[in-house]
């Protein structure tokens, strides 16, 4: 089994990954940023960089919609223009096209909250000690909105393809005090947080240390989740005749040397892998075979694609294997190319949660860098089309949603009814 943790891939676009990118060149900005020169430069240079920016909206309104931000920059704080900057880029409908605000975030202004979103709502994972009695309770309202309406606004930060973006992007925003703060959920230096059964708790913000924080524990932790930081791995359940390969990132050591070899030394090795993979299902009583890609962000799909083929191949002598594809909020990017691939090659049985990411899509990911705050503005190159019919989102074949029940139990919902099939 593979114990190599798996580099931030989808992440990389997502909110906290973005500040260590971008961190070292904003710490030498000056006190107040040069907001104009800064729009004018996402104005011009977005449009002519991106594959195709105007799918959505038109010229106009991106001109529009940075004059109404330049006249208000001088008014408002840094963070505010930036946050208002990445609103209107997220409602250009390209989800991996976005402005990073995340420098420009106070450490010392965060909000000691890890929450689990799962079928029956949002529940608080993690937190600091003297708030522990919040661990494993729902949250229901942030300041007296309710979280509902909170999740919504908070959703206007991102590019909302479907309800799965929200659920995989939203959770993270809800520890920050400035974005919440941003959208009129407090203005009291405090976030009044209600939960369970309309009980309530005053958080305070303060600089973030997860390792000091408390965290809630299930009773045991299913095999998905409890590797889900892993790049890939495998497990064999012989009491089912199931073969289970769990691959949570398009990366691999193959990958990471073609850039960076040294790098890839520390990376495990997808063709060890595969390896490993064809022999179990050569050599071992194998009735169901299950890729998991619930938790898979993206990365190059190239890898992907080629492992599909040769499994086409080796069904096409083994029909009695039963093949199962998970699929989850988290399935982005070059997962969402891989998924196609099944589809396109093998007769799986697609399970799971809808998708974030959509069949047809831009990625091929550069960045920009504004000149004055110094922060990264990331934007799709390609355009990649894998089926003539437009959908949002790639919908499983069997809906499975997880419970806080199930979470709290241990149980995936998903390996159940696959191994009950």
């Amino acid at each position: 089994m593979e114990q190599k943790t798996k580099p931030a891939m989808k992440k990389a676009f997502l909110f906290l990954s973005a500040a260590v990118c971008c961190l070292a060149a904003y710490s030498q900005q000056p006190e107040r940023i040069d907001w104009n020169t800064d729009l004018d430069y996402l104005a011009s240079e977005l449009p002519a960089r991106h594959y195709n920016l105007f799918t959505v909206h038109g010229k106009e309104y991106l001109l529009a919609g940075i004059a109404a931000i330049k006249a208000e920059s001088g008014h408002v704080s840094d963070l505010h223009t930036a946050l208002k900057a990445r609103q209107l880029i997220a409602s250009f409908g390209d989800s991996h096209t976005r402005v990073h605000f995340e420098p420009l975030l106070d450490k010392d202004l965060s909000l000691p909250l890890g929450v689990l979103w799962v079928s029956d709502g949002l529940y608080v994972l993690r937190t600091a000690p003297e708030y522990k009695e919040l661990l494993g309770q729902r949250i229901t309202a942030i300041g007296n909105v309710p979280i509902a309406t909170v999740t919504d606004s908070l959703s206007t930060l991102i590019t909302v393809d479907n309800r799965a973006c929200v659920k995989s992007e939203v959770p993270q925003f809800l520890s920050s005090f400035q974005i919440l703060e941003f959208f009129g959920f407090t203005d009291s230096g405090q976030v009044e947080l209600t939960y369970g059964e309309n009980k309530t708790c005053i958080l305070k913000p303060s600089r973030s240390d997860q390792t000091a924080q408390v965290t809630f524990k299930p009773d045991s932790v299913f095999f998905a989740r409890e590797n889900r930081n892993l790049l890939f791995t495998d497990r064999y359940f012989p009491e089912d005749k199931i073969y289970y390969m769990l691959y949570n990132s398009c990366f691999s050591r193959e990958l990471a040397a073609l850039r960076d070899e040294e790098r890839a030394k520390s990376l495990p090795s997808f063709a060890a892998f595969e390896e490993r993979a064809f022999q179990t299902l050569e050599t071992r009583p194998v009735d169901k075979l299950i890729f998991d890609m619930r938790y898979n962000g993206g990365g190059n799909s190239s890898q992907g694609t080629a492992f599909v083929e040769k499994l086409a191949a080796f069904l096409k002598k083994h029909r009695h294997l039963k093949i199962y594809v998970v699929l989850g909020r988290d399935t982005f990017s070059s997962a969402i190319l891989n998924a196609m691939d099944f589809k396109r090659l093998t007769k799986a049985t697609f399970i799971g949660e809808e998708t974030a990411g959509k069949p047809n899509h831009f990625g091929e990911v550069k960045n920009l860098q504004l000149p004055e705050s110094k922060l990264y503005v990331m934007y799709s190159t390609k355009y990649f089309k894998r089926t003539k019919k437009e959908t949002n989102t790639i919908k499983p074949d069997v809906p499975i949603k997880m419970s806080f029940s199930d979470f709290t139990k241990g149980i995936d919902p998903v390996f159940e009814w696959v191994r009950k099939r």
